[in-house]
């Protein structure tokens, strides 16, 4: 059992265990990565602690965004190479102003900076490949992503972006709600808050989504692309 599937007392886990909660994740359908706010802003420029990056910009995470990058660009190679659909869903800071911020921060970022709102270029997305503004934490909220998903047939939602405890809590919740079988990828995922990380991946674990690394995905998602190019 991983560090996040701990985090709750023995007591506790021995609950949700009893009454049935908690599922794997069913790897038949047809599955997107959605890359969820993956933005200097929520990263900061710098691999350094969190509250040195806080410094730059208020919403970053630090280290754990690097990290998540990296697992991200993993991820990305492998989606890309089976041919596999990628989106990308990004806070609008241009309309922050207008709707205000996704959360109910004190400090803000502003939205005269263009590079805080840049995806960085290890993960860049290809033509093509679309990009879906939001304004609220869910990339659900009020966008088109779900018109998108259905109309390139996807079924299964792969998350990776942050924070686990707000836009990526939020969008996988949504995504469960609208039938979407949805799947954390807990490294390519990060809060600001190593404890709000974890409490979040076991909350959702148990109730909308079900949490695998990006290695374990990959493996699960190609054995059956293999399967269904047998059977046809």
């Amino acid at each position: 059992m991983t560090d996040w599937g701990e985090v709750f007392p023995e007591a506790d886990r021995e609950i949700y265990r009893r009454a049935g909660f908690g599922t794997s994740a069913k790897w038949d359908g047809r599955p997107a990565l959605v890359i969820i706010d993956a933005l200097w802003s929520f990263i900061g420029h710098q691999p350094v602690d969190v509250l040195e990056a806080i410094e730059e910009y208020p919403t970053a995470c630090g280290r754990a965004g690097w990290d998540g990058l990296e697992r991200i660009s993993v991820a990305l190679d492998f989606f890309r190479s089976s041919s596999l659909p990628v989106v990308y869903v990004c806070a609008d800071g241009s309309l922050s102003d207008v709707y205000g911020a996704t959360t109910r921060t004190r400090k803000p970022v502003s939205a005269t900076d263009e590079d805080a709102f840049a995806i960085p270029e290890m993960i860049a997305p290809l033509q093509g490949e679309p990009i879906v503004k939001k304004t609220k934490a869910s990339g659900f909220f009020r966008t088109p992503l779900d018109i998108l998903l259905r109309k390139i047939n996807v079924d299964t939602l792969v998350l990776a972006g942050c924070t686990t405890s707000g836009c990526i809590r939020a969008s996988a919740v949504d995504s469960h709600s609208l039938g979407f079988e949805t799947v954390l990828l807990a490294d390519a995922i990060w809060d600001r808050s190593t404890f709000s990380h974890e409490v979040s991946l076991f909350e959702l674990s148990m109730k909308y989504a079900s949490v695998a690394t990006v290695d374990d995905a990959c493996s699960q998602i190609s054995k059956h692309l293999k399967m269904n190019r047998s059977s046809q």
